[in-house]
């Protein structure tokens, strides 16, 4: 009978995996997903690969707009738009 391990529990294992998926553990990371590749791994494998994509894809787009709003020099109240992004994120 296979049971799920209780939190806080964990047993380090070494897996070779795709350079796309330690790309995308970056981001996760970069984006505040995860705070580390470790946990981006289990979020992908907990709540699956198309999932954790679709999100990407959502704070890739978001990122690269604030970019585009901060080259035209456009400000908000509180400074930079990619700042406050990842002030947010981080939080």
């Amino acid at each position: 009978m296979f049971t799920w391990c209780t939190k806080g529990m964990s047993v380090t294992v070494s897996i070779k995996v795709r350079k796309e998926l330690v790309r995308l553990a970056e981001k996760m990371i970069k984006y505040g997903m995860a705070s580390n590749r470790s946990q981006a791994f289990n979020l992908m494998i907990a709540r699956g690969l198309p999932v954790i994509l679709k999100e990407v894809r959502f704070w890739d787009e978001v990122y690269s707009k604030a970019e585009e709003l901060e080259k035209t020099n456009y400000r908000i109240r509180h400074g930079g738009l990619t700042k406050l992004l990842e002030e947010d994120r981080s939080s």
